[in-house]
């Protein structure tokens, strides 16, 4: 019986420390800078150009780079159910061709008129295609 209660411990255990490993599931970067809510919502509909500027100023400092391992960034806008959803993920230019692999990508997603509803970050360096 005793075996059996500290094997049912060990695994546990194990189990634990599994999930705490894993790490947060949702994680969202917030505050005025990362995610301004500043605009009225009497302003001007943002067209995609215009909303692909107002994401890209709630990027982290850097995330474009240009760095060592960071060229730049390509942004994949989709407007859908009355919100721009911005994807960015950075590249690494080799041979003349943007290399994303092992690079970053992030999330923004804004109303009509530019507020920010959720920056999510994406993968982080290292990552796999």
């Amino acid at each position: 019986m005793a075996r059996r209660v500290l094997a049912l411990a060990a695994a546990l255990a194990a189990a634990a420390t599994t999930l705490v490993h894993a790490g947060p599931v949702e994680v969202y970067r917030e505050g005025p800078v990362l995610c301004p809510h500043d605009v009225a919502k009497t302003a001007p509909v943002l067209s995609e150009a215009q909303a692909i500027a107002r994401a890209r100023t709630m990027l982290p400092d850097g995330f474009c780079g240009p760095s060592t391992f960071v060229s730049g960034c390509d942004a994949e806008p989709e407007f859908a159910l009355g919100a721009w959803r911005m994807y960015f993920h950075q590249y690494q230019l080799r041979g003349g061709a943007r290399d994303r692999s092992g690079l970053a990508h992030t999330y923004i997603i804004l109303d009509t008129v530019g507020n920010c509803l959720a920056n999510i970050p994406g993968t982080d360096f290292g990552a796999p295609h």
